[in-house]
């Protein structure tokens, strides 16, 4: 499969924030790196962030390896769910008790809670104000992520994040600026859980709390090359009619989270065959006029070809609306086997592959 991946000009990774959910991507991608899809670029927000640096601050060699390191730490240790695993109030009774346990007493090596409630601070700075401190996962990041590689620049990385005054978008990218375990704890700073990191004098959050799917960043580079982007999305938006509170909270995670990937796909297609029809014109229309109008509105063609190939997390019935900060065993490993599953499926139909997209637009790949 490492032949046909390479006939592109580069692979992309591209990974959404949905905290414990992350180790479906973490699935994902060690399905990805097992087929010799080798990324030239990583992006990610929020938990995303968190894996993308692992896969971009490693040999190839220790990628997959690292990726468990850091799953496995911060696997919470609660007893394992004992019971019948058809019986859905069973099962939603353990989550539930699960989501109480992390609250009451955080994530291993990621946070832990603060003990005085944040509504008590007045007058103080955004990186002091939050339920839980996550000074543990510098130290974390700093076992499983060599920042001296991430900066050598082999893979490139970019890290989503909002910077609070304002709140502009931002991306930290390794092309631009060194890369260290800051960056990638603002890119997963989430509000009012976790507190701000300051970086350069200015705040910044979890880069979910305004575009949750990374995709813009290909959309504002105007890359003259073929890419294979792998999009993994954690949320999505939901059919189903809520029926309870705690459906509800669920599904105004997942329309918050989802983020609106699908509607910036669709505009996505119409600007780029606009624009590529505007190009074509403009070489054939030979009046003076409307010529030299129609070369100054191709200067903001899309020169790029995307194949995207995206992978959708599906959550069970008994997942609630906690199911991001469930860290506990049973759920991380299901998460991760999902989404090494799903991978396996696709390139047993990997027609996909060998799909290639001329400058004139992009295909899509669900799975």
């Amino acid at each position: 499969m490492a032949s046909e991946a390479r006939s592109y000009d580069k692979i992309v990774y591209l990974l959404q924030g949905g905290g414990a959910l992350g180790a479906y991507q973490a699935g994902v991608c060690q399905a990805l790196l097992e087929h010799q899809c080798e990324p030239d670029w990583v992006v990610g927000t929020s938990i995303g962030a968190i894996n993308a640096s692992i896969i971009a601050g490693n040999e190839p060699q220790d990628r997959i390896a690292k990726l468990k390191e850091f799953w496995n730490m911060v696997t919470v240790p609660v007893p394992e769910f004992i019971g019948p695993e058809n019986n859905m109030l069973v099962l939603q009774s353990f989550n539930y008790w699960v989501a109480q346990w992390i609250l009451m007493y955080g994530v291993p090596h990621f946070f832990k809670p603060k003990y005085i409630t944040p509504s008590l601070f007045i007058n103080n700075t955004p990186d002091k104000i939050s339920f839980y401190d996550t000074t543990e996962l510098r130290t974390t990041l700093e076992k499983v992520v060599n920042f001296k590689l991430i900066n050598q620049k082999r893979v490139r990385l970019t890290l989503g994040a909002v910077r609070i005054r304002g709140g502009l978008d931002v991306h930290f990218d390794n092309t631009k600026q060194i890369i260290g375990p800051e960056h990638i704890m603002a890119s997963s700073a989430l509000p009012p859980g976790f507190p701000a990191i300051k970086i350069d004098g200015e705040y910044y959050w979890d880069g979910g709390v305004s575009s949750n799917t990374p995709f813009s960043v290909l959309l504002e580079e105007k890359i003259s090359q073929k890419l294979l982007c792998f999009l993994v999305n954690l949320f999505t938006r939901p059919e189903y009619i809520p029926t309870s509170l705690m459906d509800i909270y669920k599904y105004k995670k997942e329309i918050e989270f989802a983020s609106r990937h699908q509607e910036v796909l669709h505009y996505f297609y119409e600007l780029h065959y606009l624009k590529h029809a505007i190009d074509i014109l403009s070489k054939t229309v030979h009046d003076p006029n409307i010529e030299k109008m129609l070369k100054k509105i191709a200067q903001y063609r899309h020169p790029t070809s995307l194949n995207i190939v995206r992978f959708h997390y599906r959550d069970p019935a008994s997942s609630l609306w906690s199911k991001d900060f469930n860290f506990a065993s049973v759920a991380i490993n299901d998460h991760w086997q999902h989404g090494y599953n799903d991978v396996q499926k696709a390139f047993k139909f990997s027609t996909w592959l060998n799909e290639m997209v001329d400058e004139s637009g992009a295909l899509v790949h669900e799975f």
